[in-house]
């Protein structure tokens, strides 16, 4: 049980926390104006506000709370053997690869998340949240038609087919993120007590979802939200009593996933519809990361580590079907996941999965009505799950998967002991008096969270200021002076290879040479760095037969290397 201002403070920090990591990009002080940023938000508010709850920790533990609790915990636990014993370089497994930063804090910071909400939510709470989903999806409908038209009024450099991408930095992310609030629009027009012009605003907005999504020239956003509307679809039969009706209709939306699920993979009727060269793409990813699982099962690749190894795991036969492809991502959540941190982290996430379907199960067999509200948090949950499938972890779109997941398991422990629970200021809903609504925090409290919020501040701090130097140093023209940016903390390999291409670029190669001898040390599993090195004209003859020896280790089926 926690203090009412303290849970007041962490439910408006939560939906400020959900808003800022999907609006915020900073496309004037760093090269990834979208990924980075998103990070450094993400990891300091969640590490802020589990202060909040710290000092309540055996409290919630022994709580309804206990089996998610665990869960969570026991997910975070696995991270550190796995950044310490797996051998991919440390820093780049904290922090992630350049463009994802899917590493170690942020997926520390989404479980914090994950766990914040579900101590959070009610009955109101979960109101609240669905009403700020529904104004970012409103707002990103606006800044979307605005890139549409061509208005864009910042300075990104698209290399997509759509330049409708939204603060989300791909038009695939953008179109995953409209089924999502489609779906939440189609449950919320559902509800029976709405008003007419309520109602009709609501379905004037999935139209508008939908037509993004088209704008998009991504397919996935039309597939998470028809999942998401199927499942909503099933869950209004279910607590309308059309349990017969709503059996049915079930086995033919598993009869209809399964043909989905074929058509992606190149089989059945739908291949011809489903199927493209991206998606055969994915084919070669998958297959390379469930190599890395079976190869190394215990601690996997290292959180954000595909990159580095999916030269090494890819097939002999996918090599030489395309020996240029590569990829830093599994190109699916789950994958993704086992391959960076092999089967107990896999094992832990697919136990989060679970509970989130049990909780969905028991609340709709012990509703009496239909409930608008989680039955659209319920159809963006599987709308994201869908995306999962086909789509890498951008933090945009984990970060509402996760706090989607937090609210269904919350809404589900808080309507236990009856159907409505209302916002009476604890986790258990129970009422309380004014005096204890006005209470102060505790001491325990305040420095619990002065602590969490230092930690935040070093972990979260350096990563943003590094990038702002290099942005700054890149802007200045000045080949000389942007060497030592290469060398800003912590350490990023993008960094090194872009002042070491910039520096041959300019006929620096003494120095060029001196940046990537330093990235070898730093990133030895690195295939970039080795392959600058053996381009270098002054590098010299044993550097070169050592360069492409390891070439040949990082890649060992390519016919193209000797």
């Amino acid at each position: 049980m926690l203090e009412a201002k303290a849970l007041r403070i962490l439910r408006n920090g939560l939906l400020f926390l959900a808003m800022l990591t999907t609006l915020w990009m900073a496309p004037y002080s760093s090269l990834d104006p979208v990924s980075m940023p998103k990070m450094c938000i993400l990891v300091f508010l969640s590490i802020l506000l589990c202060g909040i709850w710290i000092p309540r920790m055996r409290q919630l533990i022994q709580s309804e709370n206990r089996r998610v609790t665990i869960l969570l915990l026991t997910f975070i636990f696995l991270l550190l053997p796995i950044v310490l014993f797996s051998g991919t370089d440390i820093s780049l497994q904290i922090y992630g690869t350049y463009g994802r930063n899917t590493g170690a804090l942020t997926y520390l910071a989404l479980a914090l998340v994950l766990l914040s909400v579900v101590f959070a939510t009610d009955v109101k709470y979960l109101q609240r949240f669905i009403h700020i989903f529904v104004v970012l999806g409103v707002l990103l409908i606006c800044y979307g038609q605005i890139q549409h038209q061509g208005w864009e009024p910042f300075p990104f450099q698209n290399a997509y087919g759509s330049n409708v991408f939204g603060t989300l930095g791909n038009p695939d992310f953008m179109s995953a993120f409209m089924g999502m609030v489609g779906a939440v629009s189609i449950g919320l027009a559902l509800g029976n007590k709405l008003k007419n012009w309520y109602r009709a605003g609501l379905v004037m907005l999935t139209f508008l979802t939908l037509l993004i999504i088209y704008e998009t020239h991504a397919k996935q956003g039309f597939l998470n939200f028809a999942a998401g509307a199927m499942l909503i679809f099933i869950l209004w039969l279910f607590m309308n009593q059309k349990n017969r009706i709503a059996y049915i209709f079930s086995g033919l939306t598993i009869f209809g996933g399964g043909l989905v699920f074929l058509g992606i993979i190149n089989l059945g009727p739908l291949a011809g519809y489903l199927y493209k060269a991206s998606l055969e793409a994915r084919g070669f990813y998958w297959r390379a990361a469930i190599n890395m699982l079976m190869h190394h099962p215990i601690f996997g690749v290292g959180m954000d580590g595909y990159g580095e190894w999916y030269r090494r795991a890819r097939n002999l036969e996918d090599t030489l079907v395309n020996p240029g492809i590569t990829s830093d991502a599994a190109h699916n959540v789950f994958l993704d996941i086992a391959s960076n941190g092999g089967f107990p982290l896999i094992i832990a996430y697919l136990a989060i999965f679970t509970l989130v379907v049990i909780s969905i199960v028991k609340v709709v067999k012990r509703s009496k009505e239909f409930n608008p509200y989680f039955v659209a948090i319920a159809g963006a949950w599987i709308a994201y799950q869908t995306q999962s499938f086909i789509s890498i972890n951008a933090i945009g779109l984990a970060i509402w998967g996760w706090i989607l997941s937090g609210l269904i398991i919350g809404y589900e422990i808080n309507s236990r002991a009856q159907s409505a629970v209302s916002d009476a200021g604890t986790i258990q809903g129970n009422r309380k008096n004014t005096k204890q609504n006005k209470q102060v925090l505790s001491p325990v409290t305040v420095v619990s969270v002065f602590a969490t919020t230092l930690t935040a501040a070093v972990l979260a701090l350096p990563p943003y200021m590094a990038a702002n130097n290099f942005y700054k140093a890149v802007k200045s023209g000045n080949a000389i002076e942007l060497q030592p940016a290469a060398y800003l903390k912590p350490y990023d390999r993008m960094r090194f290879t872009f002042v070491a291409y910039n520096l041959t670029q300019n006929n620096l190669n003494d120095r060029a040479l001196v940046v990537i001898r330093d990235a070898t040390k730093l990133f030895p599993n690195s295939y970039e760095v080795w392959n600058i090195l053996v381009g270098l004209p002054n590098a010299n003859a044993v550097e070169i037969a050592n360069a492409k020896a390891q070439l040949k280790r990082l890649d060992p089926h390519n016919p193209d290397l000797k």
